[in-house]
């Protein structure tokens, strides 16, 4: 009774945010309906601990999100919101632009547009590494690699195909959902970094450049007619797409970017392990070390006093969107596991003899088609993440492997979906159609899609 109940609710939830109900009001609605049942059902009498209850269940259950997002807003949420916000300093002071001018410059001189496109793709992949966002990725490329690779002889829908996969896999320090996975798995960011998540990207990075690279090329020649005036396509990039993007630094601003990386593992199990570094300290000391740069490039202390605020605003949108998600989805998780859903999944995968990877293709699957139809993993991906910890603990798995397959579908779906941020800007500045751009990702991705499963499956 306990499973339909939550089947239903799951059901309904996942309509509602389908047809772009907000989710996190959607998700924390579900939670706390789960929760209410839970109680009535009796499957579970108590939401907080005795200390700090209210004297009434129902407003126990409000008291859970309470503290919920007090927990989550100074620990993961302030993690989250700080990445986002040096992100967008590093983009107003030109030195995210900088980095890609001067990986640009040898590839533009090469005499092969293909080997450029695919060499291009994994510059994006690496760039991705310190910009959190897909779509803020695109746009930064939309200026700097997409007229190199028109101008090399690729056609626009290509280099728009190169450019919207770019950021192929959340990945690093800067994504929010290796953040989630890391504090829900009890691992350090800097072990499930290095140790899950760089030999999956690294193995489906060059599969997905290698496969781009024949796709395109396919394409191109059957469809050569069609983009055959491609060379003289110039892209225009509104003032809006281009908000808070600067033109490129000084050549040593290559580095600020890098900086954050750079603290984390260089104090961590992999350098100096005496000094202790955590990824909110990591972004404040590169944001210090940027401000000095902007000083001496500018010397005008009170523009960059001012110019503090970039980081401070970006920290508030990621406020906004994604840690209300955090809160809304593990309010929503807690609801499936005090009305007995994961003990039932547990207990039915053990007397069937299912196995933790069985599960995780069976989420991976889920999560991949809700990321097409929804244009955004996140926010499943923010849902299922917090029941993951339990049901591998009681299949005897190990989490972090059963996270890491779901959080690439996550991103993967994204980008084969006509009505994710990413595809439909990449396309309008391309002049191309959303949906042959799809196809155009389409082969790319599948091919990432199985290669990063399998490998993190057999890796970890």
């Amino acid at each position: 009774m306990n499973v339909l109940a939550a089947i239903l609710v799951i059901v309904v939830i996942g309509w509602l945010v389908i047809k772009k109900y907000k989710p996190q009001t959607v998700l924390l609605l579900g939670g706390l309906i789960l929760m209410l049942l839970a109680y009535v059902m009796g499957y579970t009498m108590k939401f907080v601990p005795d200390k700090q209850s209210t004297g009434f269940f129902f407003f126990d259950m409000f008291e859970y999100v309470n503290q919920l997002t007090t927990k989550d807003v100074a620990g993961l949420g302030l993690m989250i919101m700080s990445v986002t916000g040096f992100a967008k300093y590093m983009d107003h002071i030109g030195a995210s632009s900088t980095l890609v001018h001067l990986a640009m410059k040898p590839l533009g001189r090469l005499n092969a547009p293909y080997i450029v496109m695919s060499l291009s793709f994994l510059l994006c992949m690496f760039m991705a590494l310190f910009i959190p966002s897909a779509s803020g990725l695109a746009m930064l490329m939309m200026v700097t690699v997409f007229p190199i690779l028109v101008k090399v002889g690729i056609s626009r829908i290509a280099a728009a195909s190169v450019v919207s996969t770019g950021h192929l896999l959340d990945i690093g320090p800067a994504s929010a959902t290796s953040l989630l996975i890391a504090k829900t798995s009890n691992i350090s960011v800097n072990q499930y970094f290095a140790d899950y998540q760089i030999p999956v990207y690294i193995i489906t990075g060059i599969c997905a450049a290698i496969s781009h690279y024949f796709w395109q090329k396919f394409l191109d020649r059957r469809d050569v007619e069609k983009y055959s005036g491609d060379q003289d396509f110039k892209a225009v990039v509104s003032e809006k797409q281009m908000e808070g993007m600067a033109p490129p630094g000084p050549g040593y601003y290559v580095v600020l970017p890098l900086l954050p990386l750079i603290f984390l593992l260089g104090f961590s199990e992999y350098a100096i392990a005496t000094i202790k570094m955590n990824v909110v300290l990591a972004m404040f000391l590169s944001l210090f070390i940027s401000m000095i740069c902007e000083f001496i490039r500018q010397w005008d202390f009170k523009k960059v006093c001012a110019s503090i605020q970039i980081f401070f605003k970006g920290m508030g949108e990621q406020f906004t969107m994604t840690v209300t998600l955090i809160v809304a989805g593990e309010t929503f998780a807690y609801g499936l596991q005090s009305i007995g859903v994961v003990d039932a999944v547990v207990n039915g995968s053990q007397g069937m003899g299912i196995s933790a990877s069985f599960i995780t293709l069976g989420i991976v699957s889920i999560i991949t088609i809700f990321s097409i139809i929804m244009g955004s993993g996140v926010a499943p991906m923010f849902a299922f993440t917090p029941l993951i910890p339990n049901i591998a603990k009681g299949l005897g798995a190990n989490s972090a492997a059963m996270l890491l397959p779901m959080q690439n579908a996550s991103s993967l779906g994204r980008i084969i979906s006509p009505i994710s941020a990413v595809m439909i800007a990449v396309a309008g500045i391309a002049n191309v159609s959303a949906i042959e751009l799809v196809k155009r990702n389409s082969v790319p991705v599948i091919l990432s899609l199985v290669v990063s499963t399998i490998c993190a499956l057999i890796l970890n």
